[in-house]
């Protein structure tokens, strides 16, 4: 096993609840839910009429005179990338000038462009091919968010982009903790971003039936493992992880948040968007993970769900994290906090690691809301309902995207 550590020094977030970590963090304490009636534009025609968006966002204070010029063309995705960004950063304390050459960047979109895509769509429907703005592309491709941030700080250490659906932002940062331990880089941004509360997207969540239909009751609307769940809730953001080798943290006097410790990855190999139902990909995922940490099952004090609040989904991961603890529930807790900020995409996992996180240096772990009444199919009873105060030392998080693509990521305290 490879020798080198890798340590979060940083992190950023804009999200339906806040615009930064901290004051997302307070409304997680709180189980205040960000979901609520979509106000950009009018959504009465659509059977689905909320959702997690995020509001009083103004992306014009992120960027320098010059780069607004190229800022206006760039689709919301890419904005909240870089609000994401610039927080990680001055929140690591990191010297942006110091060897870029070993900084790098792994930042990825489920979806990527999808409003300058629909914008140009309508523009060549309506008013014929030259109409399409000669931008449309790499505005809309998915990497760009990652590709710009390297030109935005002048990182030129390894950049890529990853697009597993809501396993996105999972990827992104257990790629980027391989690239740190294979010595490619000392220093790697990684994460999602996703901008999706638009139109055409709430139409085709809608009309697949994915999504919730609680429109007179927003806030209650993702409600994982409870017995009435009926969808999820699209959210939209972005979540900027630091993660660096711990000696190169150490050397420059970072503040270690905890280290970042394994991941693992699988397939369902089973449908398109309807996973396991036994959960077999999931627990799969999850065992790599544990065994690439060199942990137990039973050393795992937080877990936080995939969770999506889907009939489907929910149940067959409930099952695979019963056989990961083997009857074995009585110092763990398991959780979806998308009862509390709703699905935001290829941008969910990084939003979830940061709460990982948080659970391991605050010691409280964030009630999943919203459960009336548990699933009684649901094998699990650990799944808690209330806020928890307790040490966590090693805290999971799920996260599995439509094409049966399974994340797992796990986070320890520091020693």
């Amino acid at each position: 096993m490879n020798d080198k550590r890798v340590v979060l020094t940083g992190m950023g977030t804009v999200n339906p609840l806040a615009l930064n970590v901290e004051d997302s963090w307070t409304r997680v304490l709180a189980g205040e839910s960000g979901i609520d009636r979509i106000t950009r534009f009018d959504s009465s025609h659509i059977a689905v009429q909320i959702a997690g968006e995020i509001t009083g966002f103004d992306y014009r204070p992120y960027y320098n005179d010059e780069q607004l010029k190229s800022a206006k063309r760039m689709d919301l995705f890419v904005h909240y990338a870089v609000a994401a960004m610039k927080e990680a950063v001055d929140s690591s304390g990191f010297d942006i000038k110091k060897d870029p050459d070993r900084t790098g960047i792994a930042i990825g979109s489920g979806i990527g462009g999808l409003t300058v895509s629909h914008e140009n769509s309508v523009a060549l429907a309506a008013k014929g091919a030259r109409r399409v703005s000669p931008f449309y592309i790499p505005m809309s491709i998915g990497n760009i968010a990652a590709g710009y941030l390297s030109m935005m700080y002048g990182f030129r250490g390894p950049n890529l982009s990853t697009q597993t659906a809501c396993a996105t932002s999972n990827h992104a940062i257990a790629v980027a903790m391989m690239l740190i331990k294979s010595g490619m880089a000392d220093t790697m941004f990684a994460g999602g971003a996703e901008g999706t509360v638009i139109e055409m997207a709430m139409a085709g969540f809608s009309n697949m039936r994915a999504l919730s239909t609680r429109n007179d009751d927003p806030k209650a609307a993702s409600r994982p493992f409870d017995r009435d769940r009926d969808g999820f809730v699209l959210s939209e953001g972005s979540s900027v992880l630091v993660l660096e080798e711990l000696e190169h943290a150490k050397a420059r006097g970072a503040n270690i948040i905890c280290e970042v410790l394994a991941a693992g990855m699988s397939a369902d190999a089973y449908d398109f968007v309807i996973p396991d139902p036994e959960g077999e990909g999931a627990l799969l995922s999850m065992k790599m993970a544990c065994s690439q940490a060199e942990i137990n099952s039973d050393d795992i004090d937080y877990i936080n769900a995939h969770g999506t609040s889907t009939p489907v989904g929910d149940l067959a991961e409930s099952k695979a994290i019963y056989k990961l603890l083997q009857g074995k529930q009585d110092d763990v807790c398991v959780g979806s906090t998308k009862s509390i900020h709703g699905h935001l995409l290829g941008a969910t996992a990084g939003l979830e690691a940061i709460i990982c996180a948080k659970t391991i240096t605050e010691g409280k772990i964030p009630a999943n809301i919203n459960i009336d009444n548990l699933d009684p199919e649901i094998p699990l009873s650990c799944i808690n309902t209330e806020l928890i105060e307790k040490e966590v030392k090693i805290a999971m998080s799920n996260s599995f995207g439509f094409g049966g693509h399974n994340s797992t990521l796990v986070l320890k305290k520091m020693e």
